[in-house]
């Protein structure tokens, strides 16, 4: 059996230099050292590769045989090195998984970004607002917000981001802008999935809402448009609701209040071993790009 691919370039050697000194010469190390691997393979693989006399060492019809496999072996090895370890240039296919509301309103525009500084990587964005099963969907990375449970996954932090309460202009006229926490708890809630019950904090100062329903989805984008619509308040990322703000489509109550627990974004891989150039550059980039474009 063949164990290793070092053991095959010593074998060539010897077989190109007719000579064990020679060989180990070649490859920067001692003969002993070299006549010992090459018997280990002669074992390995149960065939005599080299006829030895004091003078002389020639190659075995076995080990003629074998040295053809090899250089075969040895190009495509080459051939694969040279396509997932060439320096400076990152190639493959990366498969993403991410929420669909910030996969269309955050995450387009850092993969848009990421294409052009790689032109040899194939993306391909699964959005989906369910946890999936990395290895069994042969998912490479997940960009996931929240709090991270326990897991064997490996979890990279990119940034903290920041959540608001918004609404209609027109809901606040109907309603009144509140100006204590514990108001919250007469308004219409617009939830996402079932967080019906919302912590702010100011300094010292600590209050806790249990949040009226009036609409619920597990999609960020629709709630956010039941709030545009005027039918309630809303709990959304900064990052999804900024151009309402500016524009005036939602404004935010408490803006001086922090809402608990602070939402943190995450790369989530497989393992940390092995993590393949696609990954590594990738998740490099979403950090810059969040630098220069804050959550």
């Amino acid at each position: 059996m063949l164990n290793s691919i070092e053991d095959l370039r010593l074998f060539i050697a010897v077989f190109e230099e007719g000579s064990i000194r020679a060989a180990s010469e070649r490859l920067g190390m001692t003969a002993a050292g070299g006549s010992k691997r090459l018997m280990a393979l002669e074992d390995s693989v149960g065939r005599r590769l080299f006829n030895r006399t004091t003078r002389q060492l020639s190659p075995t019809s076995d080990g003629e045989e074998l040295y053809h496999h090899a250089l075969g072996i040895l190009e495509n090895v080459g051939a694969a090195e040279r396509v997932f370890f060439r320096e400076g240039e990152v190639t493959g296919r990366l498969r993403i998984t991410a929420s669909a509301t910030f996969a269309q309103g955050y995450l387009s525009g850092v993969v848009s970004s990421y294409l052009s500084l790689y032109p040899k990587v194939i993306v391909d964005i699964h959005p989906t607002d369910q946890l999936v099963d990395l290895a069994a969907h042969g998912t490479d990375l997940a960009i996931r917000h929240g709090l991270m449970p326990d897991s064997s996954l490996i979890a990279q932090k990119i940034c903290t981001s920041r959540r608001l309460i918004c609404a209609a202009p027109s809901y606040w006229q109907k309603q009144g802008m509140p100006t204590n926490p514990n108001d919250l708890a007469d308004l219409d809630g617009i939830i996402v999935g079932k967080d019906t019950s919302w912590t702010l904090t100011k300094g010292s100062v600590q209050r806790t809402s249990k949040i009226p329903v009036r609409f619920s989805s597990s999609l960020g984008e629709v709630v956010r448009q039941m709030a545009l619509d005027g039918h309630g308040i809303a709990l959304l990322m900064d990052w999804h609701v900024r151009d309402d703000l500016k524009s005036g489509n939602l404004v935010e109550a408490f803006p001086d209040w922090t809402i608990e627990p602070p939402i943190g974004l995450y790369a989530v891989f497989p393992s940390r071993v092995n993590v393949a150039p696609t990954v590594r550059s990738f998740v490099s980039h979403l950090k810059n790009w969040v630098a220069t474009h804050p959550l």
